[in-house]
């Protein structure tokens, strides 16, 4: 039987974010291979904040799956994967962190009660176009003597397409995480899982733990239907996006630009691009494309949200901040 994608976050949770022996320990592991921590430093135990529930995707098959815990030293950490690009990602990302940061201080209580708080992402697409690295990570420093301005913060990103193509022994310890992420679900994967298997105990226990998840019949069942969700939702959006182009279309004008080839034209006039800008005029004005691609956006937020999308979720699915996206469900009625 194939086994399912761990890189699905699905699955990823019910390996990591169960409230079971195995499933801790494999996220100790995990956790401390990530964040380096040596004898010191040691995650020894954590606390699910949000265990995994079929619950929690049965009646939103959209809904965000990601894994929150706080460690025996204190410490909330966040686990999100990310298998397909999303342009606001890092903005995104960060927003998760000051959000959970936020919740270690109660209302009476002084600001030293605060934290420290890190956000792990795995991502199945490269994000750090800045970096050929593996394993990014990121901290307050000072500019030029780059020392912290306080430990508190911490985010990391590790990037699935950037694991390079090495025998399984010469895999480091995080390698070995991602070969796993990234092989667990493939159609003829035994070779290659069965190396991971010889090379590390902690890699056996992790690679039986998905078979076993992927023998229960209601994880694939639950499995598909997440998988079919997410592509309606796909399906919705670029008819959305269509829609809202053809309407865009009006009297000939420019309305932007879409993978590199003009929309429509003025009189007549053919339109140019400068650096991803349009460059012409309208009635004396400048044609641009973020007026245009905000707008768009806009009047697909509020599609999204009167067909009942969360509102992260929407703000996921498009160019809009939270707040922008809370702006418009007020308006609503």
């Amino acid at each position: 039987m194939r086994t399912l994608d761990p890189m699905m976050d699905l699955v990823f949770k019910a390996l990591f974010g169960k409230e079971d022996k195995t499933s801790k320990e494999l996220l100790i592991a995990l956790l401390n291979d990530i964040l380096a921590n040596g004898d010191k430093n040691k995650i020894v135990d954590i606390s699910h904040l949000n265990p995994f529930n079929y619950k929690d995707f049965e009646g939103d098959k959209l809904s965000i799956l990601d894994i929150k815990a706080r460690t025996d030293l204190g410490e909330i950490i966040n686990i999100e994967i990310q298998i397909r690009k999303d342009d606001n990602y890092r903005k995104r990302s960060l927003y998760y962190w000051a959000k959970s940061y936020g919740e270690t201080i109660l209302e009476a209580e002084e600001y030293e009660t605060l934290k420290r708080t890190i956000v792990i992402n795995i991502l199945g697409y490269v994000e750090i176009v800045e970096s050929e690295k593996l394993h990014s990570i990121f901290k307050i420093m000072e500019v030029e003597e780059h020392f912290p301005l306080i430990e508190d913060l911490e985010i990391h990103y590790l990037e699935t397409p950037k694991l390079e193509k090495k025998e399984i022994e010469e895999l480091n310890k995080v390698e070995l995480w991602l070969e796993f992420l990234k092989e667990g679900g493939k159609e003829a994967n035994e070779l290659r899982l069965k190396s991971l298997m010889e090379r590390s105990e902690v890699m056996a226990r992790a690679i039986n733990k998905l078979q076993e998840i992927s023998a229960d019949e209601k994880m694939r069942e639950a499995y598909k239907a997440r998988e079919k969700a997410r592509l309606d939702m796909v399906s919705r959006l670029k008819y959305a996006r269509r829609e809202g182009r053809e309407e865009g279309r009006e009297e000939g004008k420019v309305v932007g630009i879409e993978e590199g080839k003009v929309i429509g034209i003025e009189e007549g006039k053919v339109i140019g691009i400068e650096e991803g800008k349009v460059i012409g005029i309208e009635e004396g004005k400048v044609i641009g494309i973020e007026e245009g691609r905000k707008q768009r956006d806009r009047e697909l937020a509020k599609k999204l949200l009167a067909d009942g999308l969360d509102m992260e979720l929407v703000a996921k699915y498009t160019d809009l901040s939270l707040e922008e996206i809370k702006e418009i469900a007020g308006n609503i009625k």
